[in-house]
């Protein structure tokens, strides 16, 4: 049986982590993160309200990924360089916050956002008529994917210019898989982590092939655990010792 001082030493990181995330949460709505993810998808559902042919399974899945897109990898950023320019990035170092816990604090506080206003759109687009299931493994797993590559993103560069000028290179793979909601399919999508993100918020509104729902969460789950160790390995190089990126 375990005592009190080894189970505070097991609940004191959930504690840690979970005063992070609702820290977090007060910067976003600080930083209006949240009052412009909320506008947004109002925005689109007075799209759907306006224009019925919207309401199309493609351009809901459209809509729906545009909002972990949004929020994981461009907020992340946005975060990030109000921290660092607050200079506060470096003093995490020295907090009880771990490089895991700060990471982890950053994606679930931002996926909370992400999936709501996920599910509203479909909901906006559709009622009832879709599968929860797909869509929230759809919406999670990228919005947590898109965090912690959009660190890597802005962990290495300085200013918001400099980030704008690199969000490119991330988002455009990132979203090249969407042509096959216009109906272009080809084999090498398959090679896109993303292109689960599709197959899922198709799955939501059409069946799929078991093999392919299978795929898309198998690719998406190992893609978040590779980001999320590239984006420890980034922190490790660039904000617990910055002098060596230099």
């Amino acid at each position: 049986m375990r005592g009190p001082a080894v189970l505070d030493r097991t609940r004191r990181p959930a504690r840690i982590l979970a005063r992070a995330v609702l820290w977090d949460l007060r910067l976003q709505l600080r930083y209006q993160i949240v009052t412009v993810a909320v506008v947004v998808t109002a925005l689109y559902g007075v799209l759907f309200r306006a224009l019925p042919a919207a309401r199309a399974d493609g351009v809901t899945a459209l809509l729906v990924f545009a909002d972990p897109t949004t929020i994981g990898f461009l907020f992340i950023g946005v975060l990030v360089l109000f921290e660092r320019g607050a200079e506060t990035l470096y003093a995490v170092v020295v907090t009880p916050l771990s490089p895991g816990q700060y990471l982890w604090s950053k994606a679930i506080s931002l996926t909370s956002i992400a999936l709501p206003c996920g599910v509203f759109v479909a909901f906006a687009a559709k009622g009832g008529g879709f599968s929860p299931l797909p869509l929230v493994l759809g919406v999670t797993l990228t919005s947590l994917l898109l965090v912690f590559v959009g660190f890597v993103a802005v962990a290495r560069v300085r200013s918001v210019n400099e980030y704008l000028l690199i969000v490119p290179l991330y988002l455009v793979p990132a979203t090249a898989p969407l042509v096959a909601l216009a109906g272009i399919d080809h084999p090498v999508l398959y090679l896109f982590p993303t292109y689960g993100t599709v197959l899922l918020l198709e799955a939501a509104f059409q069946p799929l092939p078991a093999w392919q729902l299978g795929y898309a969460v198998a690719i998406l789950a190992v893609t978040v655990a590779g980001a999320y160790v590239w984006a420890r390995r980034t922190f490790e190089r660039h904000v617990r010792q910055p002098g060596r990126s230099r």
